[in-house]
């Protein structure tokens, strides 16, 4: 039985394509090597889509593909037909944008040790052509429980950045208030610029509202994104 590896690293991307797979190349920054591969992006998170794709392989082997419960994949891919070396397949998965935790794009490397009759080891190729159908079809297969886990997953982190825009919300309003009580002991010392230690204190409470204001701004703008790539998701 061949082995399907499932690889997190930090990828480097040639090409682009959305939705499809393509050809491209796959270089792993701990080894800087490049490595011919097919690749694909898919709308979830790295993690998800490791899950999903553990998740589908437990379930299902080569032959049993097309009758796995719950999943869309209608029969075995050239890929796996062909792979009569019983080689090992080798997948990295990593951010499509280091800016979008909810993209991942998926490589299928194309080179791969052969473990024919246990004995000899050489390395094969897969046809890039066949790899492309494959990933498409698994996109396909895993899309049910990966499309699960990943509302799941947006939904909690839509949750939490609302739950922290509450909280500076709430530390804006106290640090005003303490604003406000830095203008009434100014108001009441007409030499507060040499009071050395309420002039740090204004200047302090200043800067803490300012980068307050600016990570209620920040948080806002994900959240919006968050609910537009909720919405979408849901579609």
């Amino acid at each position: 039985m061949k082995k399907l590896f499932a690889v997190t690293g930090f990828l480097f991307l040639c090409g682009y394509a959305i939705a499809q797979a393509q050809d491209g190349t796959v270089e792993l920054q701990s080894t800087a090597s490049s490595q011919p591969a097919a690749s694909i992006y898919l709308p979830y998170s790295p993690e998800v889509v490791k899950k999903a794709l553990n998740n589908y392989l437990s379930q299902t082997s080569d032959r049993e593909q097309k009758n796995a419960k719950g999943y869309l994949l209608s029969s075995n891919t050239l890929i796996v037909k062909n792979n009569k070396s019983d080689a090992d397949m080798h997948f990295v998965i990593g951010l499509k944008d280091p800016t979008n935790i909810n993209e991942s794009v998926v490589y299928l490397k194309l080179n791969s040790p052969s473990n024919y009759e246990q004995t000899v080891q050489s390395e094969i190729q897969f046809d890039m052509q066949d790899a492309k159908d494959y990933l498409d079809n698994l996109a396909i297969a895993i899309k049910p429980y990966a499309r699960e886990l990943q509302l799941e997953l947006q939904q909690k982190n839509l949750a939490d950045a609302r739950n922290k825009n509450t909280s500076l919300i709430q530390e804006g309003d106290k640090l005003e208030q303490k604003r406000k009580n830095i203008q009434i002991k100014i108001g009441e010392n007409e030499n507060y610029k040499r009071d050395k230690g309420l002039a740090r204190r204004k200047a302090k409470n200043d800067k803490l509202i300012n980068d307050n204001l600016t990570a209620q701004s920040n948080l806002s703008r994900d959240i919006a994104k968050q609910m537009a790539a909720l919405g979408l998701l849901k579609n």
